[in-house]
């Protein structure tokens, strides 16, 4: 039987845990090179990105024959190390003391996602890692029921309408994939600048705190 927490917390990857804007960029440059797309720079990239990827790759003039090449290309260069966000590994440890379930939700290739892990120290430290995922929201629909409560942090407009769909309450965090001007119009409930700023949003203590 499984027993319910209070409190879901699941969390998009690249963008959100990870603050990896650049290494996407320079990932996006790589694979579309060639390609009669424009050299993208931090900017560029956060007012066109989109999910699904494949039809931001389409929306960029990828044509149909070429964008799962690009995409796996795009996914090797997005092997390469990046940092997680400042403050994610102490986060996680302090919704774990709390009894607080984790979990990682993203479209972010698989072997990308267990790369960071153990690149950055977090592997096992989720409860749940769910990468490569095509559907969000049917994903996230799918762990609903391990909490009273349910939270989804993401960087993308296409995190909060899945966040939305699934059950749970969009938070929005900047500094992601998508400029903030997108990010405010796809109405999350709450929006976070620092992940670490998740714990009093929640209402739960820091350890040694009174």
């Amino acid at each position: 039987m499984t027993v319910r927490a209070r409190l879901l917390v699941l969390f998009d990857w690249n963008g959100t845990v990870m603050d990896d804007l650049d290494r996407a960029v320079t990932a996006t440059n790589d694979a579309v090179a060639g390609r009669g797309v424009q050299t993208m720079d931090r900017a560029t990239f956060q007012n066109s990105f989109t999910l699904p990827m494949k039809n931001w790759l389409r929306g960029m003039g990828i044509a149909d024959s070429e964008v799962d090449g690009v995409e796996a290309r795009w996914n090797t260069v997005m092997e390469s190390p990046a940092p997680v966000r400042d403050g994610a590994a102490e986060l996680l440890a302090e919704l774990r003391r709390h009894g607080v379930v984790t979990g990682v939700v993203t479209a972010a290739d698989a072997a990308v996602v267990h790369n960071d892990l153990e690149r950055n120290g977090l592997a096992g430290v989720f409860d749940h890692v769910r990468a490569s995922v095509a559907d969000k929201a049917e994903c996230l629909a799918s762990l609903r029921a391990l909490g009273d409560d349910a939270f989804y942090i993401g960087d993308t407009a296409y995190d909060m309408t899945c966040a939305r769909r699934a059950g749970y309450t969009p938070i929005s965090i900047g500094g992601g994939y998508q400029h903030p001007s997108i990010l405010a119009a796809a109405g999350s409930d709450h929006h976070l600048e620092d992940l670490v700023d998740l714990l009093s949003l929640l209402g739960l203590p820091v350890a040694g705190s009174r």
